[in-house]
């Protein structure tokens, strides 16, 4: 992964994806998509304001992208309607993380407090329940996290082989 120029207006992920490196495909799905999103976020944080960029036109380097994580996602079988969705997902996802990451919502320890006190009211059953049933009241590290969140969104849909 090179780093260049900042990104400015109507680049977006066509400049962030022209930024990634594409190593051989390994047919290991989970490795093969997380090298990639762990890179796009990485470029994700080095220019901040890329997640604020719409990027609507197709370029040589988008579709290398695109290719890519279908060939990432070829092992799974899933038809092309649900890889587009899968890596609209997955992108989608990786961009909103950065997003909250540059606002500095994501991981953060009063986060943890500011909950509890929004539950101590009782006004929320539901997640009272859901979130007292949390082995922990430390929050995983945003990289533990990222990982976590992008298997759940890869893996409840494409089915892990046993």
């Amino acid at each position: 992964m090179t780093h260049r120029t900042p990104i400015g207006h109507g680049l977006g992920i066509a400049r962030l994806a022209a930024e990634i490196d594409y190593p051989p495909l390994t047919g290991d799905v989970q490795r093969d998509i997380i090298g990639i999103l762990e890179q796009l976020r990485a470029l994700y944080r080095c220019h901040p304001r890329a997640p604020e960029v719409e990027s609507p036109n197709l370029c040589p380097h988008t579709m290398r992208y695109l290719d890519h994580m279908a060939g990432a996602l070829a092992p799974t079988g899933l038809d092309a309607t649900a890889t587009l969705t899968v890596i609209g997902l997955l992108t989608g996802w990786v961009r909103a993380l950065a997003a909250q990451e540059e606002a500095g919502l994501s991981a953060r320890a009063n986060m943890a407090d500011h909950i509890s006190a929004m539950l101590s009211h009782g006004d929320y059953p539901q997640l009272t329940a859901l979130f007292a049933t949390l082995e922990s009241a430390t929050p995983p590290d945003t990289d533990t996290a990222f990982r976590t969140c992008i298997e759940a969104l890869l893996f409840g849909i494409v089915p892990l082989e046993p």
